[in-house]
């Protein structure tokens, strides 16, 4: 079987031109990203400016034209170890997160070399010239204020070189090790003493809680007895409209507060046994009354009266 030679040159001829077509659409045309600016040079000079994005058609054929797109979306730049010092003479160490946006290209492109390197220079030269002589405290909680005043400052400088600066924080602040150690002691020490001061007065509350508990059951107590008191008097109020129950309820009432190992009871003599009254007459009998009041038995003895 035998190739047909203008097959094969045809079906390598198709990818070659889709090769070329898509060399020469790139020569000829420009795509503008969302958020980007393409500034047009020709030779050397800002010729053009295409913000609009899509597709623009160009002469980039020409060797004397050049295309650089530009970025105007907001970026950021961490800058590292910016040395300053505080209130008291102490070193200080931070890191700085720059928040920014090109506002306007062309000054960022032709107003300075390299817009990247002023905005890093800038940023460190204002930052040790604004946090300066600040107090330890406002690094120690990144205080908003420092971060304001540093911003404010970026801003005016990089305003000319067509950067606009967002915002300026502070990330890490670091201090000597001797000054590091000495302020975690103190801060220790602040803690300590905020600890017995809230122990000391937790000890107090739960001491003027309890007293006003007592005071309050004490309060209580008594209200309690005077109700009883007063529940006592109605109910003896309602007995006394029944004299019937009132005396029976008095006459238990009066029994149940005798003691009964020292009670004796006697229920009389049985029959044929001598009573009082027998031993009055036989008394009498044999003898009489004697003085003193005293009676003499038949066996000479003295007995008592025995009353009836």
């Amino acid at each position: 079987m035998e190739l047909d030679t203008t097959l094969l040159a045809g079906a390598a001829l198709v990818p070659a031109a889709v090769l070329v077509l898509v060399l020469v659409l790139r020569r000829i045309l420009v795509t503008v990203p969302e958020g980007h600016e393409v500034l047009q040079l020709r030779f050397g000079k800002l010729h053009r400016r295409i913000a609009e994005p899509g597709l623009v058609g160009s002469t980039r054929l020409a060797p004397y034209d050049r295309w650089i797109p530009v970025s105007q979306q907001r970026d950021e730049r961490v800058i590292r170890g910016i040395e300053s010092n505080d209130a008291q003479g102490t070193m200080v160490r931070v890191d700085l997160r720059v928040t920014f946006r090109i506002r306007e290209t062309e000054l960022a492109m032709f107003a300075v070399h390299d817009w990247e390197e002023t905005l890093e220079s800038t940023t460190v030269h204002e930052a040790a010239s604004a946090l300066a002589g600040k107090d330890r405290v406002l690094f120690l909680r990144s205080a908003p204020e420092l971060s304001q005043a540093l911003t404010e400052a970026v801003r005016a400088k990089m305003s000319a070189y067509g950067i606009e600066v967002d915002s300026i924080r502070l990330m890490n602040v670091e201090f000597r090790p001797e000054v590091a150690r000495q302020m975690f002691e103190a801060v220790a020490a602040r803690l300590e003493v905020a600890k017995a001061e809230y122990e000391e007065r937790g000890r107090t509350d739960a001491a003027l809680l309890l007293a006003k508990t007592e005071e309050r059951v004490a309060e209580l107590e008594a209200r309690a007895k005077t109700e009883t008191l007063k529940a006592v008097g109605r109910a003896y109020q309602t007995l006394r409209e029944r004299p019937e129950i009132f005396d029976a309820y008095t006459e238990l009432y009066r029994l149940s507060q005798i003691d009964p190992s020292r009670v004796v009871s006697f229920d009389g003599f049985e029959d044929g046994e001598l009573s009082t009254a027998a031993l009055v007459e036989s008394d009498l009998e044999h003898g009489g009354a004697v003085p003193n009041g005293t009676n003499h038995s038949p066996d000479g003895r003295r007995t008592m009266p025995v009353r009836s």
